[in-house]
């Protein structure tokens, strides 16, 4: 392994970013009301990964049939079919600015007929289709009937109260003919529209065959009530249900005198109008309609009558069959309280079944993930309601569409559920490590979870964060974590997968830990690699000294340290008792010394006593080389080691000379730890015989 130049010196910084870790707070979406509270688009911050697995429940009613005693309800629906609902006389009426061009007045209908249908087989529905006159003629088919019976001068007809489930052969029921009857091509042109001629002149000199221009809103009220004459329920029970964009306008020249009479209310059942005026902001109805609803609140007609309302819509084709069946049909039917039953959440295609309901929330088996940006989350709520003696069911869908996005604040009616993803630590023969040095090869992994969390088939993956090995480490539970062991050496060869991890000296070691369960929830640790091993021998110089008189000693120079003259050891003692040489100049030098040879992989701390054959104490060297000092130090031939000549210069420690004779050297070597690198105190206890030769 070789020693990186700058290492030792950098120890400081190695430490300082030892074990970094990617791994954060990571949060639950709560909803605390229900779905619909919500507009479709959600905007939750980045650390938002989940959404919780209790969801609130919703209050719901549902339709009921009120049972054989009580006569379905009936209703009649007035429709305007003016050429500014939708032009009859262009190809691209949607690009013309007119009300209703995509015939939502026609399609939503149709669809409403279904909704009706279902709640009461038997109600009865009729529908009057005007504009200067009405759409249909009993001259066509005598299905249609006139609104004007007594005077045969007039031809306008209607479509009489039908019973829905009334069987009119071949299989077809009258909730089928109703909605041919609603069929159109163009721009809102009935097929079935008639084609006879108009029986009065028009104010407008148009053609008396022209069935869409102009607006006789109270020819179409007319047409109603005559139809609302052959109801079988209750007036309380029976129903208008008026589509339109707008005031009269063009009528025919006899109706002139009664153009407005609508306004005034008489006769009319329990109104609910929807009033149409695409493309603007402030879609409210005309004042004569808000007269007309007040005055039908007011005329005596039913006890019904004063839920009339008048509602109005910008955009027909996405807003009018919600309004119609909760604004409209819900005062219509008898309503119940729906008990929440169960639900089906839906994210991508999975599908998680609620796994208990009680009055305030479902909850679902387990938390759900999000997707990096865009989550579209499908809710579908399931209710039981009694309906005749008859336990049903229903059911309400809802989407979200989650976004997740920097910091964003939430909205109302949303928190999180927040808590650490948790840790991973490494550690060598059973000891933490912060940094990996060379030398821990063989490493144990524990990842330790967040508060509640499970793996089960946990694993990690190890990679340096330049090289190209990647290893997987299978992790098995233990106590309170999982765990898993991978081997590491420093080499140019990789071999992916074969356990050990080969790495370059230049690289970090990164553990990355991902939830099975939901791709965002990572955890990644980096940790440090350091070439340091652990490295201590201690060499001897001379077996004995000769020539200790060449050179008279300096007061208190007892012993030579042979190192650049930049180091500068630490004493142990009060007061040093060593000098400092870059080197020895001749061989004479050298041999009248005795001593060691100290190298060491990083910095230490050293003591030598020397004792006579007998044991009696003769003099004491002890210093330490703290790591900015031991960076000083010469390398040694190892290249990873530096090293530190320590000789006595035959000197007790009371300034005499030692005599001729056998001294004992023991020499204790420590190597200081580096926390988070070098845990370790490597000691190492030399004990050799030395003669010193006094004079020749």
């Amino acid at each position: 392994m070789k020693f990186s130049k700058s290492c030792l010196m950098a120890v400081s910084a190695f430490y300082a970013f030892a074990g970094t870790a990617w791994s954060a707070q990571v949060c639950n979406l709560v909803l605390n009301r229900c779905p619909s509270a919500f507009p479709g688009t959600i905007t939750v911050p980045e650390n938002v990964i989940w959404l919780d697995p209790i969801v609130p429940v919703c209050s719901d009613t549902v339709q009921v049939v009120t049972g054989n005693t009580s006569p379905p309800p009936s209703i009649v629906f007035i429709i305007d079919n003016s050429g500014s609902m939708s032009s009859g006389n262009d190809g691209d009426a949607v690009n013309n600015g007119w009300n209703d061009p995509t015939e939502a007045r026609f399609r939503v209908v149709k669809t409403l007929l279904d909704t009706i249908y279902k709640a009461s087989p038997k109600a009865e529905v009729g529908m009057v289709i005007f504009t200067r006159r009405l759409s249909f003629d009993h001259r066509d088919n005598p299905f249609f009937k006139p609104a004007f019976p007594a005077d045969t001068s007039q031809h306008d007809s209607f479509v009489p109260l039908t019973p829905l489930d009334k069987p009119f052969g071949g299989g077809v029921l009258g909730i089928d003919t109703l909605k041919a009857l609603l069929t159109y091509s163009g721009h809102g042109n009935l097929k079935y529209a008639t084609a006879q001629a108009n029986s009065r002149p028009s104010s407008n000199g148009l053609d008396p065959k022209n069935v869409r221009d102009g607006t006789d809103i109270t020819l179409g009220f007319d047409g109603a009530k005559e139809a609302m004459k052959d109801s079988k329920a209750a007036k309380g029970d029976q129903y208008f249900i008026f589509l339109s964009d707008g005031e009269p306008s063009g009528v025919d020249t006899p109706r002139n005198s009664v153009m407005y009479d609508f306004e005034k209310g008489v006769g009319a059942a329990t109104t609910f109008t929807v009033f149409f005026k695409a493309n603007t902001s402030d879609p409210t109805p005309p004042d004569r309609i808000k007269n007309m609803t007040e005055a039908i609140k007011t005329n005596g007609y039913s006890t019904s009558n004063p839920k009339s309302a008048a509602f109005a819509i910008s955009l027909p084709g996405s807003q009018l069959l919600a309004l119609l069946q909760s604004n409209v049909l819900n005062p219509i039917f008898a309503n119940t309280n729906a008990k929440p039953a169960s639900a089906v959440l839906d994210v991508g295609g999975t599908k998680y079944n609620s796994t208990s309901v009680d009055a305030k929330v479902f909850t679902f088996p387990k938390r759900v993930p999000l997707s990096p940006a865009q989550t579209a989350v499908n809710l579908t709520y399931t209710f039981q309601y009694t309906d005749s003696g008859q336990i049903k069911t229903s059911t309400r869908n809802y989407t979200l569409n989650l976004n997740r996005t920097g910091s964003a604040p939430l909205a109302d009616g949303l928190s999180t559920s927040c808590q650490e993803q948790g840790n991973i630590t490494l550690f060598n023969k059973g000891n933490p490590i912060t940094v990996v040095t060379a030398d821990h090869n063989d490493l144990d992994v524990h990842l330790t979870l967040g508060s509640g969390e499970v793996c089960n088939g946990c694993k990690v993956e190890v990679k340096p964060n330049k090289s190209a090995d990647k290893e997987t480490v299978a992790l098995t539970p233990a106590s309170g974590f999982q765990t898993g062991n991978f081997g590491r050496e420093t080499s140019n060869t990789v071999a992916v997968g074969d356990g050990k991890l080969q790495h370059l000296p230049t690289d970090s070691i990164i553990v990355i830990y991902v939830n099975p369960d939901n791709s965002l929830d990572v955890i990644r640790k980096a940790f440090p690699y350091s070439d340091v091993s652990t490295v201590l021998v201690v060499l001897r110089h001379n077996t004995f000294s000769q020539g200790g008189d060449l050179v008279p000693p300096k007061p208190g120079e007892h012993f030579v340290l042979v190192t650049p003259g930049s180091i500068s050891p630490t004493p142990e003692d009060k007061a040093k008792n060593w000098i400092i040489l870059p080197n020895l100049a001749t061989e004479k030098d050298s041999v009248r010394y005795v001593g060691d040879v100290i190298q060491a992989s990083r910095a230490f701390k050293v003591e030598i006593v020397i004792f006579t054959n007998l044991g009696q104490f003769v003099n004491k060297i002890a210093f330490t080389v703290p790591p900015a000092e031991f960076s000083k130090l010469a390398k040694s031939a190892k290249g990873n080691t530096r090293q530190l000549k320590v000789l006595w210069d035959n000197m007790s420690a009371d300034g005499t000379k030692a005599g001729t004779g056998g001294y004992i050297l023991k020499t204790t070597v420590t190597l200081l730890k580096i926390p988070g690198v070098a845990e370790d105190e490597a000691v190492s206890t030399d004990y050799r015989r030395v003669g010193v030769l006094r004079g020749r």
